[in-house]
C-alpha cells in the first residue's frame, strides 16, 4: 500500500467518524440523523447548464447491530466505497487563492473536502461554499461546467471517488 492510498484512506476514515457523530449538524455533508447524509449535486441540465441541488441520501443497515456499531451502505456506495474497490480515487489539491476557469468534472465522482475551502460558481450563476467534510457529487460532466476558488487561509484538499453511472 503505497502513502497516497493511506493518507486517503486515513482522510476518509476522519471525515466518516465525524459525520456519523456530527449529531444535528446542519452543514452540507454531514449526517442530519443515523440514517441521511446531505450533500450538494453539481449536474448539467439538458442544455449544459450547471446548477447546484441539496440532496439526502439515506444509509440503510446491512445487519443487526453489533453493540454500538452498526454496518450500513447506501444507494451509488457514497459512504461504502473503500480504495480498494475504487480505481481511481484521487486527492486534488487547489493551492490558497488559487483558481480554475471554467472547466467540467472529468467523470462522475464523489468530491469531499479534507482540508480548506473552495468556493464553486455554477453556470446559472449561483455560488457556493464547500468546507470540511462537505460532500458534493459532481455530475457536470458536459456543458460549460463550473468555475473553482480556493478560498481561504489554506490550500485546499479534496478526495474524489469515482460514482457509478447513473
Amino acid at each position: 500500500m503505497n502513502e497516497r492510498t493511506v493518507v486517503a484512506m486515513a482522510g476518509v476514515c476522519v471525515l466518516l467518524a465525524a459525520a456519523f457523530t456530527a449529531s444535528g449538524a446542519s452543514e452540507v455533508g454531514t449526517m442530519q440523523s443515523p440514517h441521511t447524509l446531505h450533500y450538494v449535486h453539481l449536474y448539467s441540465d439538458a442544455s449544459g447548464v450547471s446548477h447546484f441541488r441539496d440532496e439526502t441520501l439515506t444509509l440503510h443497515s446491512n445487519g443487526p447491530a453489533a453493540g454500538d456499531a452498526r454496518a450500513l451502505s447506501a444507494p451509488e456506495a457514497l459512504i461504502s466505497y473503500q480504495l480498494s474497490d475504487a480505481p481511481g480515487a484521487t486527492l486534488l489539491l487547489l493551492k490558497r487563492g488559487a483558481k480554475e476557469d471554467w472547466h467540467r468534472a472529468p467523470r462522475r465522482m464523489y468530491l469531499i473536502v479534507v482540508q480548506g475551502m473552495s468556493e464553486v460558481t455554477a453556470s446559472d450563476g449561483k455560488v457556493r461554499r464547500f468546507g470540511l467534510g462537505s460532500v458534493l457529487l459532481m455530475d457536470d460532466t458536459t456543458g460549460k461546467g463550473h468555475i473553482t476558488r480556493a478560498v481561504g487561509k489554506v490550500d485546499h484538499i479534496a478526495l474524489t471517488i469515482p460514482a457509478p453511472a447513473h
